[in-house]
């Protein structure tokens, strides 16, 4: 059977083969879309977990939820207790502790001083096992990126061209922009502690009243603590709660554990729409073939009767079902990938959960498991009808 049977065939009924393709080209965009925020929700989950680096987050009483906010949504805060904690802690000489720094919170304005409203983290370069390694990992070796007056950004942060970000009026060079993370990290802007202190002071001098009755030579934000590997973190959040009272102390594994607990609905939801869209998009595809035959018996028989073999006609049926399921296939796909990937950013922000696009070589790997599913939907869909067109002998067609 030539090609231009097939094409003639289709041209033949263009409503009917739009329609069927439609139907198809939403099964993959709902597949291939969901399939994508799925991974996208669990890499942002394994890079909050990667990029936290501690596994207890120490922070004052109460103000839980603006670390979490910090971490999790990129939502500016900040938070003081006094840096003799630190000292405490270390002197209670807990055995599950294997490393321990501390980093100090400072938010931007959002008026004229400040080019952005963001979150400053600074961070202890001598102490630092949170943040120093994955910085050194994604940047290369050999310069200071954190030098006093010197700034790192989150891959959220536009960089003017001259490489100089301002903020309470004074003007900080941008030594390097990291790579996307998927969490709230993408919104900080890093520095060390002298470079937080410059800052602080700056804010000062402009009137910012969140600086009143701190002092920040001996103040801190946050604590982070790496257990030993013999030791969990329970056990030595247990001990702290113990020996220090007053104190805020986050399990950062169970803080990206709740949110992946919280997902599973949603995810389950999402799986069993998937599914439902599958079953739901055969059926109608195998009524519609079925009704296309019965309304193309004649035409059928009459290629029997000068000579078309039961083969012929049944491979007419599936590459007309192929062709449809394809053109649908690759439909859904491109209308997914335009709504998916341009608005990442925004869908981000949206969900308020890290949310980190898939690598090119998974986004393949989904893509290629939506086609072949797409694809084969129409021939599985075209199989019973198949059947009653295999029932037509020659005789039964000559009598026609």
């Amino acid at each position: 059977m030539s090609k231009n049977l097939l094409y003639s065939q289709i041209s033949r009924k263009k409503g009917r083969f739009i329609g069927l393709a439609l139907i198809v080209a939403v099964l993959s965009l709902v597949m291939f879309s969901g399939f994508i925020i799925i991974f996208s929700l669990n890499s942002g989950l394994e890079s909050l977990s990667d990029r936290m680096g501690a596994d207890l987050m120490v922070v004052p009483l109460g103000y839980e939820s603006g670390a979490e906010g910090i971490l999790i949504k990129g939502e500016p805060s900040y938070f003081y207790f006094d840096k003799s904690v630190l000292e405490e802690i270390k002197a209670a000489d807990i055995d599950g502790i294997e490393k321990i720094t501390y980093q100090f919170f400072l938010t931007s304005s959002n008026q004229g001083c400040c080019d952005i409203p963001v979150q400053f983290i600074g961070i202890d370069e001598a102490t630092d096992f949170t943040v120093l390694p994955w910085m050194k990992e994604a940047l290369p070796v050999g310069r200071g990126y954190l030098s006093d007056g010197l700034i790192v950004v989150g891959s959220d942060i536009d960089v003017p061209e001259d490489g100089r970000l301002r903020f309470f009026d004074e003007y900080f060079t941008v030594s390097a922009r990291l790579e996307e993370t998927g969490t709230g990290l993408d919104q900080a802007v890093f520095s060390n502690i002298n470079t937080s202190l410059m800052l602080f002071e700056a804010a000062k001098k402009k009137g910012f009243n969140f600086t009143d009755d701190i002092d920040p030579e001996s103040s801190i934000s946050s604590i982070m603590i790496k257990v030993k590997s013999d030791t969990t973190p329970e056990e030595v959040k247990h001990d702290l709660r113990t020996k220090i009272d007053g104190l805020q102390i986050i399990e950062t594994k169970s803080l990206s554990n709740s949110i992946r607990g919280s997902l599973s609905g949603f995810v389950t939801l999402l799986y069993v729409l998937i599914v439902m869209l599958l079953l739901l998009t055969i059926i109608i595809l195998s009524v519609t073939f079925r009704l296309s035959v019965k309304e193309r018996v004649h035409e059928f028989m009459l290629m029997r009767t000068v000579g078309a073999t039961k083969g012929q006609v049944n491979n007419l049926i599936l590459r007309e079902a192929l062709v449809t399921s394809l053109t649908g296939t690759i439909i859904g796909i491109i209308l997914a990938s335009i709504l998916i990937f341009p608005f990442a950013n925004a869908i981000s922000l949206a969900v308020s959960i890290p949310f980190l696009l898939p690598k090119v070589t998974s986004v393949l790997i989904l893509g290629l498991i939506v086609l072949i599913v797409g694809v084969l939907s129409g021939p599985i869909s075209a199989i019973g009808s198949i059947g009653s067109v295999s029932k037509i002998s020659i005789y039964d067609a000559g009598r026609m």
